[in-house]
Formats: C-alpha cells, sequence, structure tokens
C-alpha cells in the first residue's frame, strides 16, 4: 500500500442505472424496492477510485461506505512508518466510522483501491433514518455487524495464538474457501502476491515465501502461471490443526 494520496473523484448527481442498481450488491439493502433504491442512489455520493488511489475520510467523517464494485484493502500505519493489511472488502461490504465518536480516530487507517472501485456513502444521519424506517434493513445491519465481529475475532485470535507459520495457513485456508473447494483442490486466482501476505500477518516478505516454498516441497501448493492452486486442502487443514 502507497501512502501517496491521490485526489479522491466523488460524483453526487447524476447517478446512472448501474450505479444505483450496483447497490443491489449491499446485502443489507436486498429488501428495498427500486424506487427505494433510486431514491437512496441520489442521497448518496458516489467515489470513482483508480487502481492505488487513496479513499479519504473513511473511518473519520462520520459516513457509511459501501463498496458496489472493485476491491478496496484497509490499511494501518504505526508511528514508526510499519504497515499492516487489515482485510480486503469485496462488493457488497460496508464500512466506516458512522458513529458520533469514531473508534478509529487515534489509529491510522487508510482505504486504497486495488483495482478500479466504485464507492457509495452515506452520512450518519440519513443511515440512521434508513434504518430506523425498516426493520428488515435494521436486521439485516445488526446480522452483518454479528458477522463482521466474528470476522474480526477469528483474526485476533489468529494474531495472538497462531505462528507466522499458522497464519500464512488459515489465510490460505480462507482464501480457498472463498474461492470454492473442489475434490480437496481450490485454485486462487490471481495467486496472492507474498509481500500482500506478509503485510496481512504482520511479517516480512522472505518468511512468507520460505514458508510458501515449503508448502510447494510437501505437495499442498502448485504455481500454475499467475494462479496458486492448493492440491491437497486437507493436508494444510491438518497442518494448522497440528500448530493450535
Amino acid at each position: 500500500m502507497s501512502m501517496v494520496e491521490p485526489q479522491l473523484s466523488s460524483v453526487s448527481s447524476p447517478v446512472s442505472a448501474v450505479a444505483w442498481q450496483g447497490l443491489r450488491s449491499v446485502s443489507w439493502l436486498e429488501s428495498l424496492s427500486d424506487e427505494r433504491l433510486s431514491v437512496l442512489a441520489g442521497q448518496c455520493l458516489w467515489h470513482r477510485l483508480e487502481s492505488g488511489q487513496v479513499l479519504h475520510g473513511a473511518y473519520t467523517d462520520e459516513r457509511m461506505y459501501m463498496l458496489i464494485n472493485g476491491q478496496l484493502s484497509v490499511g494501518s500505519y504505526s508511528t514508526s512508518g510499519r504497515a499492516m493489511i487489515l482485510g480486503y472488502l469485496e462488493p457488497g461490504f460496508f464500512f466506516g466510522a458512522f458513529a458520533s465518536k469514531p473508534l478509529v480516530k487515534h489509529v491510522s487507517v487508510q482505504v486504497q483501491a486495488t483495482h478500479e472501485s466504485l464507492v457509495a456513502s452515506l452520512s450518519s444521519a440519513e443511515l440512521e433514518a434508513l434504518i430506523m424506517s425498516d426493520v428488515l434493513v435494521m436486521r439485516a445491519v445488526v446480522q452483518r455487524l454479528s458477522e463482521l465481529a466474528g470476522v474480526l475475532a477469528r483474526r485476533v485470535v489468529s494474531l495472538g495464538t497462531l505462528t507466522v507459520r499458522g497464519r500464512l495457513h488459515a489465510q490460505l485456508l480462507e482464501r480457498a474457501e472463498m474461492a470454492g473447494i473442489e475434490n480437496d483442490e481450490a485454485l486462487l486466482s490471481p495467486a496472492p502476491r507474498q509481500n500482500d501476505l506478509a503485510l496481512m500477518l504482520g511479517t516480512s516478505r522472505e518468511e512468507v515465501a520460505r514458508e510458501m516454498s515449503r508448502l510447494t516441497r510437501l505437495g499442498l501448493l502448485r504455481r500454475e502461471g499467475r494462479n496458486l492452486r492448493l492440491c491437497r486442502v486437507d493436508g494444510l487443514r491438518l497442518l494448522l490443526e497440528e500448530a493450535h
């Protein structure tokens, strides 16, 4: 992740049909009719990001952001400049400091596009009005927040209890489940970059490279062009269980 912060491109009007229909990818909005989605789209600020561009304001401006398409990385920087990727956001995710007192006020959090992306955002007042007006939306938001709490808990446990080797195994298994496992194999396309894995795991690229080479020698991983195949997912699970 780069510390360079290009200018943010925002569009509030007009909103194209493609843009507002993209709100359908946000799971907690599924109960809304097309008409209500169209109205909501008009209330949103729309942010178009090029690859590598930083989304300013997220986690500091009391707005809720929704990723419509593309991919974003969420990272943090220590005062010494050390970076860590906290996670990647896929279309449909929502994020931001939409509480009146942002919890990450004293933490440097940066959201950056890894691909060309489209993001919509609502003010905290607009978000509250929407949630209070529709019980299905309220229920979906609570459910999604519970799921995110579970993801965060797993990440904290992983960082606190596993070695770097174990954290890499867990990360590869998580990506395998997202990609889909068939006949004890999964194809990660494209292959995750070793530097990105190191930033996710809080370690060095060299340490990741050594363990990836070991897994390859064990027959658990295989490079296929720009992709990475997990050849024996159960074998990787066994290694992770032994690490606990």
